[in-house]
């Protein structure tokens, strides 16, 4: 899935379907979950033990295979935003965006010039290797996605803003760390969660962005934020999604032994 797709998929009202990518190390792994209908994967860099060179072969075999490769880095650096992104992420999944301020700094880092101060490579792989490098560079400035992550009570204080700053895509609720912040610790089902997410929607649609969440395993939670505008959606990361199927499969063959 291009950017341009992913963008016209949640302008549509349809909903984007992605995984936290933090334990696989195989390109192939984004053409696995487009297999099953996922549409956009997340490097986690933020708490992955992966190393930083897997971003360009995961990435590029993710784009490759249909599916769009956003990395979530592990600060605001732009060393590191710049290392992500020109190996091969076509975007961020920021995390800690606490005020319209941080959300004006990743924004900018994560562009080249005119419109950032992302640092010019000598290569840029995403769009295959037909284009200079000042088309490839300025085809990755209209393509490029940076989704600011609200995981604290001030995030949530600040989410009009951050929304309407300029390079901002969409707000991102990360649901664990805000309810950890809270108080309110695995709390998904509760009333902290429902307001996050119904602030959030009314904040990113009074600024033309979309809205997603990450954290719940709840199908009701789910459900009701589906419903509240909740569009990019990150069901879970590649470990528990193998767990679910290889928990499903012995629990099966249990079964079938026991007759």
């Amino acid at each position: 899935m291009s950017a341009t797709t992913f963008r016209a998929r949640l302008a549509a009202g349809d909903i984007a379907l992605g995984s936290n990518v933090r334990f696989s190390r195989s390109a192939e792994i984004g053409a696995m979950l487009a297999a099953c209908g996922l549409h956009w994967i997340m490097l986690d860099y933020e708490h992955s033990p992966a190393s930083p060179h897997l971003a360009q072969d995961i990435a590029l075999g993710a784009l490759r295979a249909g599916v769009l490769p956003l990395a979530r880095p592990s600060s605001h650096a732009p060393q590191e935003i710049a290392g992500l992104l020109t190996n091969g992420a076509l975007g961020l999944i920021v995390p800690h965006v606490e005020t319209a301020a941080d959300a004006a700094a990743v924004a900018a880092a994560a562009r080249f010039a005119p419109r950032g101060h992302l640092s010019v490579p000598g290569s840029l792989p995403h769009f295959g290797y037909g284009l200079s490098l000042t088309e490839a560079c300025a085809r990755f400035n209209e393509a490029v996605l940076v989704i600011a992550m609200i995981e604290s009570r001030t995030a949530l204080a600040n989410a009009a803003t951050i929304a309407a700053t300029p390079g901002i895509d969409g707000l991102f609720i990360g649901a664990s760390d805000l309810l950890w912040e809270a108080g309110h610790p695995g709390d998904y089902t509760g009333p902290v969660l429902r307001d996050a997410v119904a602030r959030v929607c009314a904040a990113a649609s009074a600024h033309g962005k979309f809205a997603g969440m990450g954290g719940p395993r709840e199908e009701s939670v789910w459900r009701d934020a589906i419903a509240a505008g909740i569009r990019m959606i990150m069901t879970e990361n590649d470990l528990s999604l193998l767990m679910r199927g290889a928990r499903d499969r012995a629990e099966f063959f249990a079964r079938a032994a026991s007759r």
